[in-house]
């Protein structure tokens, strides 16, 4: 790589390369010289808490170069890191940069995994996949290095080889458990439980697997405050006296969802609104349900260019003591947005959550909304269950008793899990598929067995119901139960102690 050349083309920089990435703190442009792939992570300098991080840790481009350089003596698969520049500038910006090369063509393991799982289909290669993560944590952990930032989008394939990317979070304190842990928690979507004891036995301290892992739920939590505010993946939204958030895209979209996969813009909602809100107040929307409670109305709008069907719940005060209780608890929509964003990043399907709106007086919400994907298929309490076979219908029961046990093990519990708060989704490759549509009942308490004691009552009103049904469910809520079970006593055993009494 001639310097002249190199120094031309970073001038031009904004014309002849493609910004790929912009977080504000650093830009990843991608340009090409010499017939060759390049990128080039800049780091703009700025004030405050950056100030204070090149103060105390140096320039962030010359610390990823010199850990790129510690990772290629390692021997771990990773970018080449050819050059740092110091000053450079880039528009009316100055900072630093770290040249790198490109490995092309590659994909990122999260958005392979990603994809695959919406077009249903099992990951080619999962055991040599899941063998080269572990020794690719390996040859880290034996140079004493460790990366914080250890997640499935920093995992490039490149012709059947993962490599490392970020060479800013390599750090010199070894592999830790934080590191591992969050590891742990980015692919517990698409592991086995196989995957997760091998990963443990071979990389952990010792000892059996936490049966939970810590990092989900800071992971989550610090996902889930989001949910209120401008990013990447929530907007803010006011019209004619409504203020609330609403859904713009998700980086991992989901197969249950075909909202997820969308790129809605607040102009979508500032042209869908006024027909649609003006339609609910003139009751002519399709009811779904009516109580005191509130209304469940059936609509359709427009959004990303597509026609979408939409559930849209208008809650109501049914008690006087809730225009008291609320005032601190918030109302039942902002209730029931936070509870369903928890259970989505949970990766737990669940109706797609997509517009929150509230109306407020004097500070005080006196008329709120919340409106969800609608999720195509009958509820479990109107399905005919004699028209599922055999092998898929055992296997509906067993993926809504996963379903359950995975709400408990993440700390929650469903009060009002009965059959009418089910949808049997019809999934072309993976068959009848359960998805959740109300999330009012779930609660964030640990009490065991509480929704599926109130799912099996609600199933025996179903005609169709039968035992093998409630064997399949309880075998997927429990399914290491007949192993932890108490084996009876031999015949033998029990002849033994009548005669020693």
């Amino acid at each position: 790589m001639s310097s002249l050349g190199l120094e031309q083309a970073l001038k031009e920089l904004p014309k002849i390369g493609t910004l790929v990435k912009d977080r504000g703190y650093r830009q990843v442009w991608r340009f090409e010289h010499d017939g060759a792939a390049y990128f080039l992570k800049f780091y703009p300098k700025g004030g405050g808490r950056d100030l204070f991080r090149r103060l105390t840790r140096g320039s962030p481009a010359m610390l990823e170069f010199s850990r790129l350089q510690r990772l290629q003596k390692a021997d771990v698969p990773a970018p080449r890191a050819v050059a740092v520049l110091m000053g450079m500038r880039i528009g009316r910006r100055i900072g630093d940069g770290v040249i790198l090369t490109a490995i092309e063509p590659s994909i990122q393991l999260d958005a392979l995994l990603t994809q695959l799982e919406i077009n249903g289909e099992p990951i080619p290669n999962h055991l040599e996949l899941a063998t080269q993560v572990r020794r690719l944590i390996q040859q880290l952990a034996r140079a004493r290095l460790g990366h914080e930032d250890l997640h499935l989008g920093n995992l490039l394939l490149h012709d059947g080889k993962l490599h490392l990317l970020d060479g800013y979070a390599v750090h010199e304190n070894g592999m830790r458990l934080k590191d591992l842990m969050l590891l742990g928690n980015s692919v517990a979507r698409y592991a086995t439980v196989t995957d997760l004891l091998r990963g443990w036995d071979e990389l952990g301290p010792g000892g059996p697997m936490p049966r939970r892992n810590p990092v989900n739920a800071a992971f989550s939590d610090a996902w889930v405050k989001r949910i209120r505010s401008d990013n990447r993946y929530f907007g803010q939204i006011e019209y004619a006296g409504w203020r609330g958030s609403f859904f713009k895209q998700d980086k991992n979209p989901r197969r249950w969802s075909k909202a997820s996969r969308l790129n809605i813009k607040q102009q979508d909602w500032l042209e869908a609104l006024p027909p649609l809100l003006a339609a609910m107040e003139a009751d002519q929307l399709p009811v779904i349900k009516r109580s005191r409670s509130g209304d469940v109305l059936r609509a359709q709008v427009r959004l990303d260019g597509q026609d979408l069907d939409v559930i849209v719940k208008r809650p109501r005060r049914r008690y006087w003591y809730r225009y008291l209780n609320e005032i601190g608890r918030g109302p039942r929509s902002r209730r029931a947005w936070r509870k369903a964003w928890k259970l989505v990043v949970r990766n737990l399907p669940t109706a797609w959550p997509l517009l929150m709106l509230e109306k407020r007086k004097l500070g005080y919400v006196v008329d709120n909304l919340i409106i969800f994907e609608c999720v195509p298929g009958k509820t479990l309490a109107a399905t005919d269950l004699e028209s599922i076979p055999p092998i898929q219908r055992d296997m509906l029961f067993r993926r809504i008793g996963r379903i359950l046990r995975k709400i408990e093990q993440f700390g929650f519990s469903h009060f009002d899990a009965k059959s009418s708060n089910w949808v049997v989704r019809d999934d072309e490759r993976l068959g009848p598929s359960p998805v959740l549509i109300d999330v009012d009942g779930v609660r964030q308490r640990r009490w065991v067995a509480l929704g599926i004691q109130r799912l099996l009552r609600s199933l025996q009103s179903h005609r169709q119901y039968t035992v093998a049904d409630s064997l399949a469910l309880c075998q997927g809520y429990a399914p290491y139960a007949a192993s932890l079970r108490k084996p009876e006593p031999q015949a033998q055993d029990v002849r033994s102690e009548e005669a020693a009494s």
